[in-house]
């Protein structure tokens, strides 16, 4: 049985003699966010974000996957917006790309060579493709997580071929113990690529300048409104930068401790329709 949420009312009147912030914009992180960790989409989550949008909230959701990942995830929801994909390399805006980042051949080399040195899975995210060098266990539990299956290609070549303009975003995926060790000599490279982690086993790595933060800017300047009108939801590291830019900013309840120091406030766990309760508690319903 779905839990009972209190929905907050009130005209446009009285939200205005209250100086009560009617947020404009939600964003949020999918995985450990707004899905729960067996990565469904709960119900009352569906629900709630359908309510914010039928009050005039632009929904956008904000991740570190590639955007055929993310397309379900949308169409589950019932709700358009615009997609920030690949940790903000890549935002997506109907048709049109609001913005398009990508790592230099001196980045993707870089971590090419490390992650190779040290056994860890590379996967390359470019566009619509996910690539991979040869299939693993890292890349068969996130094919079954996202339902997204990835192509093998020389990753080398592919680097070489591409130039400057190569990957939207690179993850890499090992044992905490390996991701510990390799990235303090990724950062001393000083090469313009930010690093960040989304899972203590998964390091993104995104052209630098590129983020959940920056793309909030992007879509607020899109909007025309102000970042204190966004609401953002997220649950690890990648997230903490959106969670301290957004007007309002709120961590799930198992939040990384990053995430939630960054954050205003923490809701409920993802196991607990965090989302929903966050959703219902702080945007109103908007009479006619």
């Amino acid at each position: 049985m779905s839990p009972t949420f209190c929905r907050r009312q009130s005209s446009h009147k009285g939200r205005n003699a209250m100086n009560q912030q009617q947020y404009r914009l939600l964003c949020m992180d999918i995985d450990g966010t707004l899905l729960n960790s067996a990565h469904k989409l709960p119900l009352a989550n569906r629900e709630a974000v359908q309510f914010a949008a039928k009050n005039g909230v632009t929904i956008c959701l904000m991740s570190a996957r590639p955007p055929r990942a993310v397309f379900p995830i949308r169409d589950a929801l019932g709700v358009d917006g615009p997609l920030v994909c690949c940790g903000g390399g890549l935002i997506l805006s109907g048709e049109n790309r609001l913005a398009d980042s990508r790592l230099t051949r001196a980045c993707a080399q870089a971590v090419l060579q490390e992650t190779q040195a040290r056994g860890i899975h590379l996967s390359v995210y470019r566009d619509l493709d996910w690539l991979i060098a040869a299939e693993d266990e890292w890349s068969r539990a996130e094919a079954q997580i996202t339902g997204v299956q990835p192509t093998v290609a020389p990753l080398e070549t592919l680097f070489a071929d591409w130039g400057d303009a190569s990957a939207h975003k690179l993850l890499c995926m090992g044992e905490k113990s390996q991701i510990d060790e390799m990235l303090p000599v990724l950062e001393a490279k000083h090469l313009p690529m930010t690093l960040v982690r989304s899972k203590n086993e998964y390091l993104e790595v995104v052209p630098a300048g590129a983020g959940k933060n920056t793309a909030m800017h992007v879509l607020c300047d899109s909007l025309h409104i102000s970042p204190n009108e966004v609401m953002a939801l997220g649950d690890h590291d990648i997230d903490a930068p959106l969670l301290r830019a957004a007007g309002l900013g709120i961590a799930m309840g198992n939040a990384s401790a990053e995430a939630r120091a960054a954050a205003d406030e923490v809701t409920d766990s993802c196991d607990e329709d965090g989302v929903a309760h966050a959703i219902y508690r702080h945007i109103e319903e908007v009479q006619a």
